[in-house]
C-alpha cells in the first residue's frame, strides 16, 4: 500500500466523492442515509429502479490499496457469479447485485436486507442464544454443503483469479510463529509452544492435502442476518478454498455455549464427508490451528466480553489435544 499523506488523502477522497457522484448519477440511484464514509468504504443506503440498494464504492484505487480492492473485488465477483448460478441455497441466502465495477476502485450496488444480526453489542464472536435451533442447524448444514459443492469448473475464469488456498507453511505458519510468547503467557504453559509446534507438524500434511472447497471464511455472528424472507449470509469479500471442516470449526468453536449444537452440527458434517476417511484428523488439526488464532487474537481484540468465552474454550481444547485427551462424538 502506497503512503497516504495528508495531501494525497485530501486528493483521493475529492476523486472517490466525484467518482461516486457520478456513479451514482449513471445509475439513477436516490441518496438516503449515509451508512459510513471510511476508513476504506463509502457506504450508503438508498433507492434504485424503485428498490431499495446499498451502494458501496473502495475509497482507495487499486494502486494505492491493492489488498482492499482485491477482497472487495472478490465479493462483488461471487455475487454476482452466485445469482446466476444453479447453486440454489448459497443463491438464495446471498444479497442480490444490481451492477459494479472494479476498475480504477471496485463498487457495487445491491440489495439492500432489513433485518437483525444475531451478533451482541457490535461484536462478531458471540452469538445470540436464539441462533441455536434445530431449524437454523439445518440451515447451515444445507447452505454450507451448498457452497462446497461449487467446483473450480463452475466458477468464472475472471473471479478464480482472485482466490488461492491457504497453505499451512507458507501462510498460517508465517502468521503464528510471531506470537508464541503471547499464546505461552496467556495459556501460562511455559514451553507449550514447542508441543504445538510437534502436533502442526504431525497434521500438516493432512492439513495440506485435504481436499479444497469454497469457504465464506468467516461464519461470524455479526455476518448472519435474519430477514421476514428467512436467514441470510452477507460480507463475502474473503470467500475463498479452504478445507471442508474450517467454516464449520469456525461455527462449531463460536456455538461452545451450546454443546448439543455443537455435537449435532459436527455429526451432521461428518455423516456428509462420510467417505472421507481423515475426517476427523482434518477436524482435530483445525480446532488446534483456530484455538490458537483465537488466543492471539485475545491480544488485539478490543471487546473483551465478546471474545473471552470462546478464547477459554480454545484454551481448554488446546490442553486436550497435547494431552491426547480431545473427544470427538463417535
Amino acid at each position: 500500500m502506497a503512503k497516504d499523506t495528508p495531501k494525497t488523502k485530501k486528493e483521493r477522497l475529492t476523486a472517490v466523492r466525484q467518482i461516486a457522484k457520478d456513479i451514482i448519477n449513471w445509475e439513477s440511484f436516490l441518496v438516503g442515509k449515509r451508512i459510513r464514509f471510511g476508513p476504506r468504504y463509502y457506504i450508503v443506503q438508498g433507492n434504485r429502479n424503485r428498490q431499495e440498494t446499498i451502494f458501496k464504492i473502495c475509497l482507495y484505487t487499486d494502486s494505492v490499496d491493492h489488498l482492499t480492492n482485491e477482497k472487495f473485488s472478490r465479493e462483488i465477483l461471487f455475487l454476482n457469479f452466485i445469482q446466476y448460478s444453479r447453486f440454489n441455497r448459497v443463491k438464495a441466502v446471498a444479497p442480490r447485485i444490481y451492477s459494479f465495477g472494479l476498475k480504477p476502485r471496485a463498487w457495487y450496488m445491491r440489495e439492500y436486507l432489513e433485518g437483525s444480526l444475531f451478533n451482541i453489542a457490535g461484536g462478531n464472536i458471540k452469538f445470540k442464544k436464539t441462533f441455536f435451533t434445530e431449524k437454523n442447524l439445518d440451515w447451515f448444514v444445507k447452505t454450507f454443503t451448498n457452497l462446497q459443492s461449487i467446483k473450480s469448473a463452475d466458477l468464472p475464469n475472471n473471479f478464480k483469479k482472485f482466490l488461492y488456498r491457504p497453505d499451512f507453511t507458507k501462510h498460517l505458519w508465517r502468521f503464528i510463529s510471531p506470537h508464541w510468547k503471547q499464546t505461552e503467557s496467556y495459556m501460562k504453559w511455559p514451553g507449550v509452544s514447542r508441543l504445538i509446534k510437534i502436533e502442526f507438524t504431525k497434521f500438516a500434511p493432512i492439513y495440506n492435502n485435504a481436499p479444497h472447497v469454497l469457504a465464506h471464511q468467516e461464519p461470524y455472528s455479526c455476518h448472519f442476518l435474519q430477514t421476514k424472507q428467512g436467514l441470510h449470509i452477507i460480507d463475502w469479500e474473503n470467500i475463498g478454498w479452504s478445507n471442508a471442516n474450517h467454516d464449520v470449526v469456525v461455527m462449531w468453536m463460536r456455538a461452545s455455549q451450546n454443546p448439543a449444537w455443537q455435537k449435532k452440527l459436527y455429526q451432521r458434517f461428518k455423516r456428509h464427508y462420510k467417505n472421507y476417511q481423515q475426517f476427523d484428523e482434518l477436524w482435530t488439526i483445525e480446532v488446534l490451528i483456530q484455538s490458537v488464532f483465537n488466543i492471539i487474537s485475545y491480544n488485539f481484540y478490543k471487546d473483551k466480553k465478546d471474545i473471552i468465552e470462546m478464547v477459554k474454550f480454545s484454551d481448554t481444547k488446546i490442553r486436550e489435544i497435547l494431552t491426547n485427551t480431545f473427544k470427538l462424538y463417535n
